[in-house]
């Protein structure tokens, strides 16, 4: 897992709204595409984070300016099976 955040945000505001969000199928089996915009405490913000090996894994980001956040996700829907080391397989 990569991580990596920064942020300052105001901290006598609680402002939290959705204003859009939208999640889309791609043509890679099990991806996904999420992307959210908010309003926000955050005065400026970056965050950065990148996963395996886990369940929904996958590369998250998210940029935040003056009190506006835009997130962008792409991960797999499936989950992970620690003690095989593998993707669970649901029987149909």
């Amino acid at each position: 897992m990569i991580n990596f955040n920064f942020s300052i945000t105001n901290p006598w505001s609680d402002r939290f709204e959705n204003v859009w969000c939208r999640s889309y199928a791609t043509p890679f089996k099990h991806k996904f595409i999420e992307l959210e915009l908010t309003k926000c405490s955050t005065i400026i913000s970056f965050k950065f984070n990148w996963t395996s090996r886990r369940d929904h894994s996958g590369l998250s980001a998210e940029i935040g300016l003056l009190g506006h956040c835009f997130d962008f996700n792409f991960y797999d829907s499936r989950h992970w099976d620690d003690e095989n080391k593998c993707w669970e397989v649901h029987a149909p």
